[in-house]
């Protein structure tokens, strides 16, 4: 699974940018959420293209920055600033960084691709030194519900199992010596056709799946047919998306 969701994102990192507007919204709140300032070291966990990198480099002046990637394409479009900026491709679920050193940790649409955040998230938590803060942003159980409901219906395509994000409010909670605050994000976008709703998500590379479905033509049809009866809306059909924004420090 994991070296498919590599293969999908290293394929889409020209097109991503421009097709991942949930994404970017999501991100916009994460470097909300970062303090402003001054800072030591940084990792950002998903730094990708560098959605998220820009906007907390905005707002936060770090001393140094290390981003994971697990997809090589993704990372190599990522704009470094000097030598004390480096890109790793890298799995955030074993990430290759001492414990007790990072000053900021961050993510953003990445973290919902985890395996067991129960073990990860702690311990990505841990890279942080005492005083440490944090900002992470990951789609929840919501997201895309159109998709998953008509794909149900007619066993056409199929969509990423998520988790509720009061779950990964619990995974902090029960963390030790994490003290944070969480808020949940709705957005939907309107795609002009079924078709171009697919197509958009395929351009964000968002598109592996445990269960990917065969495309019959006849299933295709039907599933265009019913989403298009269900979610219409002015200017085409709704897309929906839900995420968890999780921030907070790490206390000494």
């Amino acid at each position: 699974m994991k070296k498919r969701v590599a293969a999908r994102f290293s394929r889409a990192a020209e097109s991503y940018e421009g097709a991942a507007l949930a994404q970017a919204e999501v991100a916009r709140a994460c470097a909300a959420a970062l303090p402003a300032g001054p800072c030591g070291l940084a990792v950002e966990i998903g730094a990708g293209g560098g959605l998220l990198t820009g906007l907390a480099r905005a707002r936060c002046a770090w001393s140094g920055y290390v981003g994971l990637d697990i997809a090589p394409g993704m990372l190599a479009r990522l704009a470094l600033r000097g030598p004390r900026e480096v890109a790793l491709v890298a799995d955030g679920e074993a990430a290759p960084l001492r414990p007790g050193r990072a000053d900021l940790l961050l993510s953003s649409s990445t973290m919902q691709w985890y395996r067991d955040p129960w073990r990860s998230i702690p311990a990505n938590l841990e890279l942080l030194a005492p005083g440490g803060a944090f900002a992470l942003a990951l789609f929840v159980e919501g997201t895309l519900a159109e998709l998953a409901r008509v794909s149900a219906e007619t066993g056409f395509g199929s969509v990423l199992p998520l988790r509720p994000g009061r779950e990964y409010a619990d995974i902090l909670a029960r963390t030790p010596g994490v003290r944070f605050d969480w808020r949940e994000l709705e957005t939907a976008q309107t795609a002009p056709t079924v078709r171009a709703a697919l197509d958009g998500l395929r351009r964000t590379g968002a598109t592996a799946t445990p269960a990917p479905r065969a495309h019959a033509p006849a299933r295709w049809q039907a599933f265009a047919r019913r989403y298009a009866e269900l979610f219409a809306v002015p200017g085409g059909v709704r897309v929906s998306y839900r995420a968890v924004l999780l921030w907070g420090r790490r206390e000494g």
